[in-house]
């Protein structure tokens, strides 16, 4: 047996991480990959393309040649390396800073910590493009699309409330294509100001949810030619997580000796919570608590939706996990609460996430390391704390 760049491999055909779901979840649950793929002397995949796509999909760096049985470590095989970027921290483009500026910070919460119960808020504000979680999707399904298909010149389609728009305009020019941002009513103006900065194009719209665009969408895709992203839908968004968000805080915690019992944060497409959760269910052989916020009904939390308007991979892939309702007052309480105590401003989802686990203690238990996803900073939702802070005052 030996190790090569799993770059180097040709495979004859690609399947979807669908395909090798499972074979995804037992090398996360052994820790270790068995089996080898064999190759003709071009590098050109004989046997074990299954294998190959399940490395493939989780990131490794090296796949295991041989003939016969191989039994080798995911460390061994480059497990981490995406997600450990140089220490220099400097890098040539902003793409390459999205790409390799990883990991996200992780930080412990004063504020909701207790002696024997530790809350780590892992910082997804440092993404560069949209200052949000919805760097990663969004980078990763752009370079998909634009490594099959000519993208120059084409426009790249999609919905999004703020933080995904942001990120496909900033992302989309860096392969030659253009933005089109379709924005529900309650789009947030930073989102919309930052979108049309960019110079990406957008359509402002009377629907209350982005889910609600898609039929629209559809149309225009056919109408226009135009490529849909299609954050809600593609299981690039899900891939995205499992290879990053889910990694990076298996390899935070492992460096720092932290004993993992859950992670919390709220629901939107879905994707980086299902993946969170598939992940750890896996890796911790189903001792692992996952803990979603939702906005309560009739409230309105910006970045969240409610599960029953429709969540694919909670519904196809997600198991044992704790869906909370939350108020927006609740999560903006939240809010002021990590900024008097921790001195940062978290976004109102990332209050959502903190509240959920809140009301989830009698689930986590009373000690261990929980992971709460801050997916942005409070620094976009000014006008929304000034209309809460001035009702609290009246």
């Amino acid at each position: 047996m030996k190790l090569v760049a799993l770059t180097s491999l040709k495979p004859p055909l690609e399947l979807s991480i669908m395909d090798v779901l499972d074979i995804i979840g037992s090398i996360l649950e052994e820790d270790y990959v068995s089996g080898c793929l064999e190759v003709d002397s071009e590098f050109n995949i004989v046997e074990g393309l299954e294998l190959y796509w399940a490395l493939e999909k989780l990131g490794v760096k090296y796949a295991p040649i041989g003939s016969g049985k191989c039994r080798v470590s995911l460390e061994d095989l480059g497990f981490y390396d995406n997600i450990v970027g140089p220490q220099h921290r400097v890098y040539y483009s902003p793409l390459e800073l999205a790409v390799r500026g990883l990991p996200t910070p992780m930080v412990m919460l004063r504020s909701f910590s207790t002696e024997s119960l530790r809350v780590w808020a892992k910082l997804e504000w440092f993404n560069p493009f949209s200052l949000s979680i919805k760097d990663r999707p969004a980078v990763h399904i752009v370079s998909s699309i634009a490594g099959k298909v000519n993208v120059e010149g084409k426009i790249l389609a999609d919905a999004s409330s703020a933080n995904f728009g942001i990120a496909l305009a900033a992302v989309a020019p860096r392969y030659g294509a253009k933005a089109r941002i379709y924005l529900p009513r309650r789009a947030g103006e930073h989102g919309r100001l930052v979108i049309e900065l960019m110079e990406a194009e957008t359509v402002r719209t009377e629907a209350e949810l982005t889910v609600e665009l898609l039929s629209r969408i559809y149309e225009d895709v056919r109408r226009e030619g135009l490529i849909h992203v299609n954050q809600f839908m593609n299981d690039l968004n899900f891939e995205a997580h499992l290879k990053t968000t889910a990694k990076e805080i298996d390899y935070q915690a492992r460096a720092v000796g932290l004993k993992l019992v859950g992670a919390a944060g709220s629901i939107g497409t879905s994707g980086h919570m299902s993946a969170i959760n598939f992940y750890f269910r896996k890796r911790f052989k189903g001792s692992f608590k996952t803990i979603t916020a939702q906005p309560a009904p009739g409230e309105h939390i910006p970045g969240t939706r409610r599960s029953e308007t429709g969540m694919i991979w909670l519904a196809m892939i997600a198991e044992d996990f704790k869906i909370v309702d939350v108020t927006l007052g609740e999560a903006l309480e939240a809010v002021g609460k990590v900024a008097r105590e921790d001195g940062l401003l978290i976004g109102p989802s990332g209050g959502a996430a903190l509240v959920a686990l809140s009301k989830s203690l009698d689930l986590i238990g009373e000690s261990g390391d929980v992971v709460v996803i801050v997916p942005d900073t409070g620094f976009k939702y000014l006008d929304l704390m000034k209309k809460w802070v001035e009702k609290k005052s009246a």
